[in-house]
């Protein structure tokens, strides 16, 4: 008797102890600066707050602090290379180009994003501090880096277009577009119950 009591006992401690550190580590980590009642930090960094918790919970549940760029994180509206060359039934030498391509494409796009993440913020800081001349000269660095990010999209639908038959480009133009008109109406319909 005086064993099992001493079991549930551990338990329970177990128990207590593995939610206070749990509780510890996800707060810790999922701090941001817009959760704070002060949004002055958000602000002069050039973002904007997340918009507030609806009806269902959180807006988004991976939320993680700005600028972190989703590190590793896939987004569920992004196309999934391989499904894409499975409905284009690529050869393997569109295959390894369009891969060399992706590779080449990300690293570029994650480059371009980041200079225009540092952009943004810069326009944030000199807008804050009052001085037109710096706001006037992180605002052209923002269109600059609006510009470079169109120039490259561009740039990828062109080199797409070099390697894919005129068939393969018009089914993945297609696939794109009802991919666009179902993200479209995800978003109208709102979270879903």
């Amino acid at each position: 008797m005086k064993d099992s009591k001493l079991f549930i006992a551990g338990i329970v401690a177990f128990a207590l102890a593995l939610g206070v550190i749990l509780g510890n580590f996800c707060s810790k980590n999922s701090a941001c600066c817009c959760q704070k009642a002060d949004m002055s930090q958000c602000m002069r960094q050039g973002m904007t707050p997340p918009p507030p918790p609806g009806p269902h919970g959180d807006f988004h549940k991976d939320h993680r602090p700005h600028g972190d760029f989703h590190k590793g994180h896939k987004h569920k509206g992004h196309m999934n290379p391989e499904v894409i060359d499975s409905l284009l039934q690529v050869t393997p030498e569109q295959k390894a180009a369009l891969d060399a391509n992706r590779a080449k494409g990300d690293s570029i796009f994650k480059e371009l994003r980041k200079q225009k993440h540092d952009a943004e913020k810069a326009l944030g800081e000199a807008l804050e501090s009052g001085d037109q001349a710096a706001t006037e000269n992180a605002k052209a660095k923002v269109l600059d880096a609006d510009k470079a990010l169109l120039e490259h999209r561009i740039n990828g639908v062109q080199s797409l277009a070099k390697v894919l038959s005129k068939e393969q480009l018009e089914k993945f133009n297609q696939f794109r577009k009802e991919r666009m008109k179902e993200f479209k109406d995800r978003r109208k319909k709102g979270p879903q119950e």
